[in-house]
């Protein structure tokens, strides 16, 4: 991986921004294809996928060279949470696990979806495939372990005719899907309180038929640690491969802290007199700059 800074000009001002080029790795372009299909599905992803990364860069909690978490790490834990979440007819969200009606999640999962879905007749329940897809055009050999190998299929969305279909069956869903604000707040209370780290890993494998992806199968299947609690995250490709195994204990706890301060922050300032608070004023409230104690 060549990484280098880019200088460029955005309105009459000069920015920074990091740059890596990965060679002679195919899943990486792979990978890149998937999280690019997730970003054009709904615009809340893209805008909360931003947010979230602002927020782990100011907050000092996005350098895995000092055995904290990459970027990917965050917007992998950020697709887990929309494809295991639903919209709720009361207005907020509920898991789509042990749920008699399999209503389609924030966000389809691109990977498991069924895509006999999208030409379905309106009001036709969400389907995921009871296998995903296997054969010649959607495996390879792995690059580097010659005994693994990589199923690559997910739903690719660059076809015009796929992409509206999918965008039209996620508008008719009968239960709208909560404001951005709602959803990343949802997201830091998921993690900072809900999900069970000690018995689950975060996986774009953890589907409707098959629930939350256990640490002890992964134990088994992969070697993985099945004891503490920590923070483990499935490669979506390569699932042998923890995309968290650079954080150390204390680094996850101090993350999970991050979680849960910057859920407490958003309910603070919606709790003020008024019940609002501007959008930039709250966005600089989470994203505040950390400070480390001397």
């Amino acid at each position: 991986v060549i990484k280098f800074d880019c200088r460029i000009e955005v309105d009459g001002s000069e920015s920074i921004i990091e740059c890596d080029i990965s060679m002679q790795n195919p899943l990486a372009c792979i990978n890149t294809g998937l999280l690019q299909s997730y970003s054009t599905i709904t615009p809340e992803v893209r805008i909360i996928a931003a947010i979230v990364k602002r927020w782990a860069k100011r907050r000092n909690i996005n350098d895995p060279s000092h055995h904290t978490l990459s970027s990917y790490g965050y917007i992998i834990m950020l697709l887990h949470f929309m494809t295991t979440h639903k919209a709720a007819d009361n207005g907020g969200i509920e898991s789509i696990f042990y749920k008699k009606d399999h209503g389609c999640p924030l966000l389809p999962n691109l990977q498991w979806m069924d895509q006999r879905w999208l030409q379905s007749a309106p009001g036709t329940q969400y389907s995921e495939w009871q296998q995903k897809p296997s054969n010649q055009y959607t495996t390879m050999k792995h690059p580097s372990e010659e005994k693994y190998v990589v199923n690559t299929y997910y739903l690719r969305t660059n076809e015009q005719s796929v992409h509206s279909a999918l965008t039209q069956k996620i508008q008719s869903k009968t239960a709208k899907s909560p404001p951005v604000g709602y959803l990343l707040s949802a997201f830091f209370k998921y993690y900072a309180f809900h999900f069970d780290f000690k018995k689950h890993i975060v996986s774009l494998n953890a589907i409707t038929q098959s629930g939350p992806i256990e640490r002890e199968a992964k134990a088994e299947s992969d070697g993985w640690k099945l004891f503490g609690q920590s923070l483990s995250i499935e490669d979506p490709f390569e699932e042998f491969y923890d995309v968290a195994h650079v954080l150390k204990p204390l680094n996850f706890q101090r993350t999970k802290k991050e979680f849960a301060l910057a859920y407490s922050k958003i309910v603070t300032c919606m709790s003020t007199e008024n019940g609002s608070l501007d959008a930039d004023d709250l966005l600089e409230a989470i994203c505040e700059e950390y400070v480390e104690d001397k």
